[in-house]
Order: structure tokens, then C-alpha cells, then sequence
């Protein structure tokens, strides 16, 4: 009988996670969506890349300029758990995504840097000797 409640925990705690992580998942892909629909102009690249902490991620969204990697709009989530939002960033309209952005913390320059690579036709830089080891 002991049992029985263990694993009707276990198995409650299992779905809220996948449900939770289902809907974290459809936000991510509304998000997507709604700047392409906004954004869809010749020359436009949407691009998007994580930036990884211990316990808190980021991710960024961003439409770029493809010649000169200038942002057009913006979109960042920041957070810990399924209930982080994406968060607009106008300040960074215009900005290049190469320089450093206004109240950028370093996992979001992370997933700026991430997103970069993303740009059609780039290559992913080449990992630095030591970096390997940091995983």
C-alpha cells in the first residue's frame, strides 16, 4: 500500500513536468511565430540561441539584418523554471548583435553569441583548446 502512493507521486510529478515543459515549448513556438509574422522582410534572418547556467538558462530571439547582423527585434527569456517569459527588447533595435547590449547578463550574451551562429550560410566557430574541458 506504501508503494502504491510512491509511485502515484512519482507519476503525478512526472506529468506536471511533461505538461509543463508542453506548454513552456508551445510559448517558445508562439513567440517564434508572432516575430516571423512581424518580421518578414527580404534581408531578415530569425535566429534564436541558449545560453546555459548551473541552474538558470537564457534564450534569445532575435531578427536580424543578414549583411549586417543589426538587430530588428528582440525577444529574451531568462529563468529557472517553466514559468520564465520571453521579454521584448526594443533598447537593442539597431544595435549590431556583435557588440556588447544594454543589460545584457552573461548568459544572455551567451545565447546572443549562440544565435549568431545560427545566421544561415555561417559557421560555427571552431572550439577553443581547454574549452572541452570545461564541459
Amino acid at each position: 500500500m506504501n508503494n502504491t502512493w510512491t509511485y502515484l507521486l512519482l507519476f503525478a510529478a512526472m506529468s506536471l513536468t511533461a505538461v509543463s515543459a508542453l506548454a513552456q515549448h508551445k510559448y517558445y513556438t508562439l513567440t517564434v511565430r508572432r516575430l516571423a509574422r512581424e518580421n518578414n522582410d527580404r534581408g531578415s534572418v530569425l535566429v534564436s540561441g541558449r545560453g546555459k547556467g548551473r541552474i538558470r538558462g537564457a534564450i534569445a530571439v532575435l531578427v536580424l539584418d543578414k549583411q549586417t547582423e543589426a538587430i530588428r527585434a528582440a525577444a529574451v527569456m531568462e529563468g529557472a523554471s517553466v514559468l520564465a517569459r520571453f521579454k521584448q527588447r526594443p533598447d537593442w533595435v539597431g544595435l549590431c548583435a556583435r557588440d556588447d547590449l544594454p543589460r545584457c547578463s552573461p548568459r544572455l550574451a551567451r545565447a546572443v553569441a549562440d544565435a549568431r551562429t545560427h545566421i544561415p550560410g555561417r559557421r560555427k566557430p571552431l572550439p577553443t583548446p581547454g574549452s572541452m574541458l570545461r564541459r
